[in-house]
């Protein structure tokens, strides 16, 4: 199956500092996550001012994401790695045994398998291991939310290997989604299976509660 080419526009304002440094990230990272797979449009506001229609009160230097969908803008330098993977590519992310998008090798589904009893792996039968289903609300690129991506792929990296699929949702980007799945708070984390489904609310750093909440043995 043909990988998808991304679409990247970023616009400047000329060859400023933060424009040209902007620009030099962004190679980088398309070069290092999305070889092959990725055209980037520069424009320079201040040489085609027409193109500058809707975008006037944007700051410069401004990526935004024409495709895939849905359209992605983040604003500045793009010095902030993590930042930027987290606007750009974990949008809406899935993960699973059997079906694995291309996202960076540092944050790819890893880590190790535990039972989701609170009991060590080396006291369960390996058909009793269950595969899980989290859903983790986010607001954009919020320093919580950014922190809550980072804290939860660490946790399924090193907790859930090849036993879980994960899904993010931007609520700036859906906001449907948080009357129908009732979220009040953002960053907030579900745990869909194995039932009962659980909740938990913060950017995810106190990693005990984390384990304990969705039942996973910190050992």
């Amino acid at each position: 199956m043909e990988e998808e080419t991304w679409e990247l526009r970023l616009y400047v304002a000329g060859q400023t500092p933060k424009s040209v440094t902007a620009l030099a990230n962004l190679k980088k990272y398309c070069e290092q996550f999305l070889k092959g797979r990725y055209q980037i449009e520069v424009i320079d506001l201040l040489q085609n001012p027409q193109l500058a229609e809707g975008t006037r009160s944007w700051p410069s230097p401004t990526l935004v994401r024409k495709v895939p969908e849905p359209i992605r803008k983040i604003i500045g330098d793009l010095s902030n790695q993590e930042r930027v993977l987290v606007a750009l590519i974990f949008v809406r992310w899935k993960i699973n045994k059997g079906m694995k998008r291309e996202v960076p090798t540092s944050l790819a589904g890893t880590g190790k398998i535990v039972p989701a009893q609170p009991v060590s792996a080396a006291q369960t039968p390996l058909n009793e291991l269950v595969h899980y289903v989290l859903h983790l609300y986010i607001t954009g690129v919020t320093p919580n939310s950014t922190r809550a991506v980072i804290n939860l792929k660490e946790i399924c990296e090193h907790y859930l290997k090849d036993r879980y699929e994960l899904l993010i949702i931007d609520l700036y980007q859906q906001p449907e989604l948080a009357s129908r799945d009732q979220i009040i708070a953002a960053p907030t984390l579900v745990r869909k299976h194995p039932q009962p489904l659980r909740r938990l609310v913060g950017d995810l750093s106190d990693r005990e509660r984390v384990l304990a909440s969705l039942g996973i043995a910190s050992a």
